[in-house]
């Protein structure tokens, strides 16, 4: 407990638990998908036994130990501006989540352990036998301890918007939008982590200057890109679901997102969004156009497809309540626009982004044999070099997304004044900072 006042502006706490969260996030959620995609891969290695499975399996490896080394410190760095800047909240939460932060933080442990021996037993595992079945053990125990942390901070995480009361177990764990936020985060881990590691690929790829190198990283970004826009082709689905359950359990909350005078920040998400499928496109377009020979009717499909995906992505995000947006009434008076109403025009913007996307997708895993889209080819020259801006692109967009959407859950507790929904508010913490 605070014993004298810190004398600071409460926004100062804000920003302090906001920086120190989203990045520690950002770098968690990215963890949860690589492991799950690192062990896809390695379990590939382990059948076909193939060089650039393998060196990709490796290289992910390697990404897991640098990332899971940052993630652990900036989750201390977090406990710590907790403990500082919100003491009655945190030992409020802490209190009430016992037991999944002490499951989150052993399993967290756990998944280290099995990452680093995964990484640092690879030479270990390179004989034939129980070696090779015991390495790739290590990943998939490793992915799955990811998993389990991952469900016990979504425990805690939904709890805090939609609580249920805390003196039973059952409820407080599986309160009303548990379900929901586990789900839509597992595919956003895997889009935000599957474009993230081709944006890397892509950036070695620019780097490399041997054409083995170059295929090799031409190839990895081109998987991982199908793993990323896949992904990114349902959280709509899971997020529809999420919202109409947040909806339900916190009206008032949903409200604030969605008409309320923090829409704005859904309206941010959305194009976000719709830019992640438009810009996933393009890449599709850019990387099959230079192939030959290509699917029959991707010449006719494919500028058509684009347009669409423009004008969907651009009606997405349109907003509904024109002053919610900061500095709007300088430039109108307008309060309404019709065409960013949910029902039906971003409905029908997002039904055409999922759709669209989905035969974009289909176009571009039929532009290779079905052996070239999941194995290493040579080099295909200079004609595919916007590709890679591409996604470099769209890691960055899938960082920005998943910082808004972050805030946009956040926000609609905080708008309302309150640090766990009905329960702890924001003034309950005003003591730590100007003293009772």
């Amino acid at each position: 407990m605070q014993t004298e006042p810190l004398n600071v502006s409460i926004l100062t706490g804000k920003i302090a638990i906001a920086t120190s969260a989203l990045t520690h996030g950002l770098f968690a959620t990215f963890i949860v998908g690589t492991t799950l995609i690192g062990a896809i891969i390695a379990t590939v290695a382990y059948f076909n036994r193939k060089e650039p499975y393998m060196r990709l399996s490796r290289t992910l490896a390697f990404t897991l130990v640098l990332t899971t080394a940052t993630v652990s410190f900036m989750g201390v760095v977090l406990v710590f501006m907790l403990n500082i800047y919100w003491p009655r909240f945190w030992s409020t939460i802490f209190r009430i989540m016992f037991w999944p932060f002490i499951l989150e933080a052993t399993f967290f442990l756990g998944e280290a352990v099995f990452i680093y021996a995964w990484y640092y037993t690879w030479a270990w595992s390179a004989l034939d036998g129980w070696r090779r079945r015991a390495h790739l053990s290590f990943v998939w125990t490793g992915a799955f301890f990811a998993l389990i942390a991952m469900v016990m901070i979504d425990m805690t995480a939904s709890f805090m918007l939609t609580p249920a009361p805390p003196e039973s177990t059952w409820a407080k764990l599986f309160n009303p939008t548990f379900l929901h936020l586990d789900i839509h985060r597992f595919f956003g881990n895997l889009a935000w982590a599957g474009f993230a590691l081709a944006g890397l690929s892509a950036i070695g790829f620019l780097r490399a200057k041997a054409p083995e190198d170059r295929a090799h990283y031409q190839w990895a970004g081109r998987l991982l890109f199908v793993i990323g826009f896949a992904a990114l082709l349902i959280m709509p689905i899971s997020g529809f679901l999420y919202l109409r359950q947040v909806r339900y359990s916190q009206p008032q909350a949903f409200f604030t997102l969605m008409l309320g005078d923090r829409s704005a920040l859904f309206d941010l998400v959305a194009l976000l969004y719709g830019l992640l499928v438009a810009v996933g496109s393009l890449h599709i377009y850019q990387t099959v156009r230079s192939k030959t020979p290509r699917p029959a009717t991707f010449d006719s499909f494919m500028p058509v497809s684009l347009a669409a995906v423009a004008f969907a992505a651009v009606l997405l995000a349109m907003p509904y309540q024109i002053q919610n947006i900061p500095y709007a009434s300088l430039f109108t008076d307008l309060r309404i626009n019709p065409l960013g109403k949910m029902q039906p025009n971003k409905y029908i913007a997002l039904a055409l982004l999922i759709l669209l996307g989905l035969f974009n997708l289909v176009y571009f895993i039929r532009a290779f044999p079905w052996r070239r889209i999941w194995e290493r080819d040579r080099w295909e020259g200079p004609a595919g070099r916007p590709a890679p801006y591409l996604l470099i692109s769209l890691a960055l967009l899938s960082i920005m997304i998943y910082l808004s959407m972050g805030w946009v859950r956040e926000t609609a507790r905080a708008a309302n004044g309150y640090l766990i929904y009905g329960m702890v508010s924001i003034e309950d913490e005003a003591p730590t900072y100007q003293g009772e």
